[in-house]
């Protein structure tokens, strides 16, 4: 459990630091989906760290990539809306 704390730290720095790119450049899919993969690796950080038994650190990285995901999925449908739309005008 010694490094799940500095693994929970560079997880949320990396969500963070994702988020940021997303909010500068919105309606871009691929950082989105950069986005999608950063929870992605928040929720199964503990089966990677090996602290899944640790139940708080578990638990914080289970709900933080479970919400950053779900956060990231309500925001997609509008980029797509968008891209397709742009797609539509230039075609």
């Amino acid at each position: 459990m010694g490094n799940s704390v500095s693994m929970l730290i560079i997880s949320g720095v990396l969500l963070l630091a994702v988020g940021v790119v997303n909010l500068a450049g919105p309606n871009l899919y691929g950082i989105e989906i950069g986005q999608v993969l950063a929870s992605i690796l928040a929720i199964i950080l503990p089966w990677l760290g090996h602290f899944n038994g640790a139940n708080v650190p578990a638990l914080t990285a289970w709900i933080g990539g479970g919400l950053a995901l779900l956060a990231t999925f309500l925001a997609m449908k509008p980029s797509i809306d968008i891209s397709e739309k742009l797609h539509h005008q230039e075609g």
